[in-house]
């Protein structure tokens, strides 16, 4: 009888997710779960694009202070006049958006892949670094952790998207200069 009962919850399951759900995609290195969890998770944050990329630019500013020299017109902003300013309000929202592309469009990891490479290369010629982007990782989790209240699957399912995500950003964040 267990076996039965096994074998009908595994299609069934297979049947709802769509295949196996923790089978990964050869190009993302997500499972069906993985992608569950980071679009459900991100709608919520994505609600709110404004709060919410402002709390992640406010929070790599005092976690890396140098990251905010990046940025001209808002480089000797206070955290108050960051939160008032329309132009850089724009900008978390550009943030926002371009997160959102790659949440929803996981489905069809190439155009991810070239959103990302495109990405890169706007960062490399303002000469971010990788270790900027790691830092925004860590922030990113850490807005998961307190505002979320995401636990470790969820925080581990993050972490693949990011990882499939920075792969793309710093192929081109990283090229020699032309």
């Amino acid at each position: 009888m267990f076996t039965i009962m096994f074998g009908i919850g595994g299609f069934l399951n297979n049947l709802w997710w769509g295949g196996n759900p923790d089978e990964l995609h050869p190009i993302t290195g997500l499972s069906r779960r993985d992608v569950y969890a980071v679009q459900r998770s991100w709608s919520r944050i994505y609600s709110d694009p404004g709060k919410y990329g402002l709390m992640l630019f406010i929070k790599l500013f005092r976690a890396d202070p140098e990251t905010k020299s990046f940025f001209k017109t808002i480089r000797n902003m206070g955290e108050e006049e960051l939160s008032n300013s329309f132009q850089f309000r724009a900008h978390a929202i550009n943030l926002m958006t371009s997160i959102n592309a790659a949440v929803v469009s996981l489905h069809q990891p190439e155009v991810v892949i070239i959103l990302m490479n495109k990405l890169g290369e706007s960062h490399h010629k303002r000469h971010v670094e990788a270790k900027h982007f790691e830092e925004v990782k860590a922030v990113l989790v850490d807005i998961l952790k307190t505002e979320l209240k995401a636990n470790q699957s969820l925080i581990e399912s993050w972490g693949k998207f990011v990882d499939f995500i920075y792969k793309h950003i710093f192929e081109k964040l990283c090229d020699e200069p032309d």
